[in-house]
């Protein structure tokens, strides 16, 4: 696939074993699972703003720039993180940098938020929306735009997949998909074992 149209994908490798007859030899191959990013809506009126706010500046959602621009959710966004506060303090700082032109940012951005999402819901996600998963795909968005090369933890992945086929659920099924799904579930469970 192009890179072009790959940009809204998440691109994770499969390794596949094929055992040649004649050669009497296994070989691995690779082949590109593309996990379709699956786009957050905002909730409610409240997280609608604040979406509109940050897709109009084409950014991801800063919590730290949330509070700035809308002083209402400074109490909710404490006490749902004031545990993780100083790692949302270095990702805004991160998204930046990122803004300002370092891939490296974004790379990390991308890593914290895998992090920061595994703390999801909070009270301040359910008035905000599910800024975690936008900012995820954005993330993801701007590597592939970049020409980045990246790989994101199993879970992550497992995460993105459940979205994609809760989105599609009640279409026809896609069995290139569905197949190199299972293929990479059974890689990820032989790494284990």
């Amino acid at each position: 696939m192009e890179r072009e149209s790959s940009k809204d994908y998440y691109v994770e490798p499969v390794e596949i074993e094929i055992y040649l007859k004649k050669a009497g030899k296994v070989r691995t191959i690779i082949k590109d699972l593309l996990v379709e990013l699956i786009d957050v809506e905002p909730t409610n009126e409240k997280s609608a703003s604040i979406f509109s706010y940050f897709r109009g500046r084409d950014e991801p959602i800063d919590i730290m720039e949330v509070q700035n621009q809308f002083p209402e959710l400074i109490k909710p966004i404490y006490d749902s993180y004031y545990q993780n506060m100083d790692l949302f303090e270095k990702l805004s700082i991160m998204f930046k940098e990122g803004l300002a032109g370092s891939i490296d940012s974004w790379r990390l951005s991308l890593y914290f938020t895998e992090l920061l999402i595994k703390y999801e819901p909070t009270i301040a996600s359910k008035i905000i929306g599910d800024f975690q998963t936008y900012n995820l795909n954005y993330l993801i968005r701007k590597l592939n735009n970049l020409g980045e090369k990246f790989l994101m933890e199993d879970a992550t992945v497992r995460y993105l997949i459940k979205r994609r086929n809760m989105a599609y659920e009640g279409t026809r099924r896609d069995r290139e998909f569905d197949k190199l799904v299972e293929l990479w579930e059974y890689n990820v469970k032989e790494k284990f074992f």
